[in-house]
């Protein structure tokens, strides 16, 4: 009794909501899980071809986000097979002999009447009464049922995530943007005060050379005051007669005679003119200031991606073997090690090769594929200035695999990372303005570790790679 009133449950879950029938080439909405006819549901949306909405739930989608539910339509198709006319006590009837449906073909897994078992349609098929094959489908059924139950609880647990992660994102770049509204506030702020105080100062430049003016004006006033008052006593004696003239002409000429020559006090402004020298230099240091401000954040502020080439005159001949388009490298078992290197830039110690491309300004990514068995290492390593020994003189920034286990090394750190996945293609992200180096795994943008060295400021730098025996990296 309990398996007869669980069918009509059955029934329902394999009934289209819109055409109230069995499903017919079903497919699934995956933001909400919901199935329907692909027709039926064709024709709820109308014309939209960019958006649609769900006809139980509401639920948005894209039209071209459906999904074929092949396991749902082979269920339906089924249980289709099971309907029909029904005789006068409820009981289906064949639609070909008007008989009772009693029997079930296994073979084409459907009702079948008596005189449809005796026929050649299925002569040597194997028949069964059809209540020995309602239990056995309808378990089936459940578990298809069930199934389908799970896909979409796996679809809403992945909507949910999904969901959940962009507005993890959406936060993100939400603070990201306050943050670059107050770098930038504030930029402008020291701005403001650095054109403040250097006028301030060009100002009070400005009264001093009037305040030297005046102190200037004011000595030149007391010498013409004084030469007018001795020419106008030499005017009035020669008006005199020569009696006169010849009377006192001695302290009169004592009188010129000891006045000093009047000199101009040009020192007075020798200070502000050394001031507005070192003015006149501003407006060009602005100019390159801001020239290199302007290169800076148009080289830090995009993101480069950066089409690596290994150098093979850098790497270990007797461990490594480097493609012909230099764009991968495998690790080799050494046979025989070689310890000299004429040219002195070959790494002889270590199975290790660099980069073509050198870096010391802007922000700049490559990516790379890793594989094999052995231990490998990728990340960024100086450039010496005089290369004799690079094994020894070249530092390196490396995010490692060793043992199965992961390690980030740098000259001032070592540190073992803990990882859910095991990642094999790697992102390297190299911000020389920061002195950072950050590495992740590319497929899922997780990141794996960050350097913040401050030694990597100023730094020309250039990709490394360190590759065992049995492991190949491709750069991409």
């Amino acid at each position: 009794m309990a398996a007869e009133a669980s069918l009509p449950v059955l029934l329902e879950e394999l009934t289209c909501s819109i055409c109230l029938d069995f499903f017919q080439d079903p497919v699934l909405i995956p933001e909400c899980g919901h199935n329907f006819c692909r027709t039926c549901l064709t024709r709820s949306w109308g014309t939209s071809e960019s958006e649609a909405s769900c006809p139980q739930c509401r639920q948005t989608f894209a039209p071209r986000s459906l999904l074929p539910n092949r396991q749902l339509a082979r269920v339906a198709e089924v249980a289709g097979r099971c309907g029909g006319p029904r005789d006068e006590e409820g009981g289906s009837l064949c639609p070909k002999h008007r008989e009772p449906l009693e029997l079930f073909c296994k073979d084409h897994e459907t009702h079948i009447c008596v005189v449809c078992d005796r026929s050649k349609e299925h002569k040597g098929h194997s028949v069964i009464p059809a209540e020995e094959a309602f239990p056995e489908y309808q378990i089936k059924v459940e578990d298809c049922l069930k199934a389908q139950k799970e896909e979409k609880e796996k679809i809403a647990t992945y909507k949910g995530d999904t969901e959940q992660t962009v507005q993890e994102m959406l936060d993100l770049i939400e603070k990201m943007k306050k943050n670059v509204v107050a770098e930038f506030r504030e930029l402008h702020l020291w701005l403001e005060g650095q054109e403040k105080l250097l006028l301030t100062q060009m100002e009070e430049t400005e009264k001093d050379i009037m305040a030297r003016k005046e102190k200037g004006l004011a000595n030149h006033m007391e010498e013409l005051g004084s030469l007018d008052h001795l020419i106008q006593e030499i005017e009035e004696k020669l008006q005199q007669p020569a009696s006169k003239l010849l009377q006192d002409i001695g302290s009169i000429l004592k009188k010129y005679q000891a006045k000093e020559t009047y000199e101009n006090p040009v020192d007075l402004l020798v200070e502000p003119k050394w001031t507005i020298w070192d003015y006149s230099d501003i407006p060009a240091l602005l100019k390159r200031a801001m020239k290199k401000l302007r290169d800076t954040l148009e080289s830090g502020l995009q993101l480069q991606e950066v089409n690596i080439i290994l150098d093979p005159d850098t790497a270990n001949t007797s461990r490594l073997d480097v493609s012909k388009d230099r764009k991968s490298v495998q690790g080799l078992k050494q046979v025989k090690a070689i310890y000299n290197d004429s040219k002195g830039k070959r790494f002889v110690y270590h199975p290790c090769v660099l980069g073509c491309q050198t870096f010391s300004t802007g922000r700049h990514f490559w990516e790379v594929i890793v594989g094999g068995t052995a231990g490998w290492g990728v990340g960024v390593a100086s450039k010496p200035m005089n290369i004799t020994n690079v094994d020894k003189q070249t530092m390196r920034w490396e995010f490692w695999k060793c043992g199965g286990e992961y390690t980030a090394m740098s000259p001032s750190e070592s540190s073992e990372l803990v990882l859910t996945e095991e990642p094999t293609r790697i992102r390297i992200s190299l911000n020389c303005e920061e002195g950072q180096v950050s590495f992740f795994d590319a497929k899922t943008a997780a990141l794996l570790h960050t350097f913040s060295d401050a030694s990597l400021v100023r730094e020309t730098l250039l990709p490394s790679f360190y590759l065992g025996e049995g492991t190949h990296l491709t750069l991409l």
